[in-house]
């Protein structure tokens, strides 16, 4: 049985790794610092780009850049309502003005997201489980980029900052979506109980140069991760490797009662799985002794 894959690989595509985050807050809506100390922050811990997302308010970052800090405009956007009531919040990436609604209660997530791509803009949808987003929410939704699959602001504030299930269950009904980890920093210091959630999650992106990341992101040419290091994705026939930094799980996820895991009494570095042909999609999700989580895009499958 021949199988179609559908998958761009970052490992086997020429150009630079980076790291960035996606979802940052700074004192121009809720976030613990002004923008140029986030900024500042960010460049000391290294990473390589950063997408400011006030809240309704795109924080002009002209006068902001850095020259070892790569800065993408952003949003973030909350309205519409869900089944039990809560809002949307959604994520606009690379958008060249701000984007604002009169009323927030009156308009839907879709048309925050045709918006977003009228702007020239990706939308990704923000903190599911934190939101209270059902999959039935969620599903009818159509023109945006993915779903956070972990947030750590929300992990260190109410627990609920993983919504791989979300991500699975759209991937079953054949949405072809990306999982992003993220920030959604407010706190840049640790208080009682509850540790900074800035740099805690974030993705790696291949591209030529930096200004290229937006295209590479957009194409799924990268991973994410709240602590592993995904080192190499190989397809060779019909096997998937995956070799990692040293991890106490691999897990290889697809559709419903479908995939493997692999377990290690101590830790593990590689995996291999065998592609049956019968899945809608598989993905990789490896777990480190710390519990921290990397995060491979789905391979998908048709025959």
């Amino acid at each position: 049985m021949s199988v179609k894959i559908k998958f761009n690989n970052p490992f086997s595509t020429k150009g630079n790794w980076y790291k960035g985050n996606l979802h940052t807050h700074t004192t121009n809506s809720d976030g613990g610092l002004s923008p140029e100390d986030v900024i500042s922050s960010y460049c000391r811990k290294g990473y390589d780009f950063l997408v400011i997302t006030d809240h309704n308010k795109l924080t002009d970052d002209e006068n902001l850049r850095k020259e070892n800090l790569y800065l993408i405009p952003g949003e973030e956007i909350d309205g519409g309502k869900s089944a039990v009531g809560t809002s949307f919040h959604i994520v606009a990436l690379n958008i060249k003005k701000e984007i604002l609604f009169a009323n927030k209660e009156e308009i839907t997530a879709q048309e925050i997201i045709d918006r977003i791509k009228e702007e020239k803009g990706e939308a990704i949808i923000a903190h599911p489980y934190w939101s209270g987003l059902t999959f039935a929410d969620i599903l009818p939704l159509k023109g945006y980029l993915g779903i956070e699959v972990f947030n750590s602001d929300c992990l260190y504030g109410i627990g609920k900052g993983e919504s791989s299930v979300h991500w699975d269950n759209l991937l079953t009904e054949n949405k072809e979506i990306f999982g992003f980890a993220v920030d959604d920093t407010h706190h840049y210091s640790d208080q009682e109980y509850r540790p900074m959630d800035m740099g805690k999650g974030w993705i790696m992106v291949k591209a030529l140069n930096k200004k290229a990341i937006m295209d590479s992101i957009k194409k799924g040419l990268f991973y994410s991760s709240s602590g592993p290091i995904i080192k190499n994705l190989s397809l060779k026939e019909k096997t998937i490797k995956v070799e990692t930094s040293p991890v106490s799980s691999i897990t290889f996820l697809a559709s419903p009662a479908k995939g493997k895991r692999l377990t290690a009494p101590s830790t593990i570095i590689q995996g291999e799985y065998e592609i049956k042909g019968n899945e809608k999609y598989i993905r990789i999700e490896c777990v480190d002794i710390q519990g921290r989580k990397a995060w491979t895009n789905p391979l998908f499958l048709g025959a």
